[in-house]
């Protein structure tokens, strides 16, 4: 009996063997699937598309974004989605500007997660890029390489086969990425990334090339203006629902959770040089904004980090100067009462007062 199963398994795993590798080659028949720039500007790029450097979305992403002109905002969790009230989207709703405005942002996406789209995609020359620099991510525990962050954003794989490192600040930062990644989830990252490739063949180009409507339906496209200027915030919000003394959101809890600066360690000043270098190496119209901290919150609550918050930003602005590097100055907001909804987040009215700042930028810049 045991010889049987014995036996039985064996063959079952040839067939499995045989099957996987015909799965393989079978895929080598296919060819890729791709698709024609489109007049109208894509709004964003699915998280996945990006981590793997899928170049069928981020050519034609990058792509949509030259042709008209536009600009890509890149930033953390403060440039992330607040449905249609972020700084983008309240550029995007303005008439009198006639570029509009794509964005890739999330949790803990700090520059270095960027570096393969910038180091690798032929059609990065010449974008046009506005960069969010948070200073919350000089504190605590994220002031210092994070590899849950990196990994959650960037494959090493996909860094690998596109390329990246070679300037000396770049390869730093992805080494100190690196320290704390075992060697088994590093494996694990490379045959996710290879597996994926040959799958994309079926569910990717051999699905869009029977329907290319199918593909059409997977494109974020900017939302037309008259939706976005439904929801523009101009005004401070309601007192009733503001807590005004801490300088937050009324429903945010004050005591769950509070910011540390780091001002010593200098990772996110070298990740933040090899962002300027590397977009200067890829002729990438790059512009920094130095956003703000909620000063308000922390001179009520722990007035000792106000020294520290300052100084990062004296910092970040320093090392803006001594590399020549074009930004906006938007840390004023800081002591504006309104404009955060926690510690480190800015309000939909915070928004209102960035995008007057790249609003004036853009127009002097487009007007040139």
């Amino acid at each position: 009996m045991n010889m049987y199963r014995m036996k039985n398994m064996a063959f079952v795993g040839i067939v499995a063997l045989v099957a996987v590798a015909f799965w393989m080659l079978a895929s080598l028949c296919i060819p890729s699937f791709r698709y024609s720039a489109t007049d109208r500007q894509l709004y964003t790029i699915r998280h996945q598309e990006l981590r793997d450097n899928n170049t069928l979305y981020t050519d034609l992403f990058l792509q949509s974004i030259k042709a008209n002109n536009g600009y890509l905002v890149l930033g953390t969790s403060e440039s992330d989605y607040m449905y249609g009230e972020n700084y983008y989207d309240i550029l995007n709703a303005d008439t009198t500007l006639q570029c509009r405005f794509s964005v890739i942002a999330g949790a803990g996406r700090t520059a270095c997660t960027y570096f393969p789209l910038i180091q690798s995609n032929k059609n990065i020359e010449g974008l046009k890029i506005i960069y969010f620099i948070n200073p919350a991510y000089w504190c605590n525990k994220i002031a210092y390489s994070n590899a849950d962050y990196f990994l959650r954003y960037t494959s090493y794989a996909a860094m690998w086969s596109a390329g990246v490192g070679g300037d000396k600040y770049v390869d730093e930062v992805i080494r100190a990425n690196r320290r704390n990644v075992t060697m088994s989830d590093r494996s694990a990252d490379f045959l996710a990334f290879y597996f994926d490739k040959i799958r994309r063949k079926y569910y990717q180009d051999l699905v869009f090339a029977m329907d290319p409507m199918e593909f059409k339906k997977t494109l974020n496209f900017v939302p037309p203006q008259s939706e976005m200027q439904k929801s523009v915030p101009s005004a401070l919000p309601d007192s009733s629902e503001y807590n005004y003394t801490y300088n937050v959101s009324g429903t945010f809890d004050i005591n769950s959770y509070s910011l540390h600066v780091n001002t010593e360690p200098s990772y996110r000043y070298d990740e933040l040089r090899a962002m300027i270098h590397l977009c200067r190496e890829r002729k990438v119209d790059i512009v920094f904004v130095v956003g703000p901290y909620n000063h308000i919150a922390f001179e009520k609550a722990n007035a000792s980090e106000l020294s520290g918050f300052q100084s990062v930003c004296d910092n970040i602005i320093a090392l803006l100067n001594e590399e020549h590097a074009n930004y906006i100055d938007a840390t004023d907001i800081s002591s504006t009462a309104g404009a955060f909804r926690d510690w480190q987040h800015h309000s939909s009215y915070g928004a209102y007062l960035l995008y007057q700042k790249i609003r004036s930028y853009v127009v002097e810049k487009e007007n040139r």
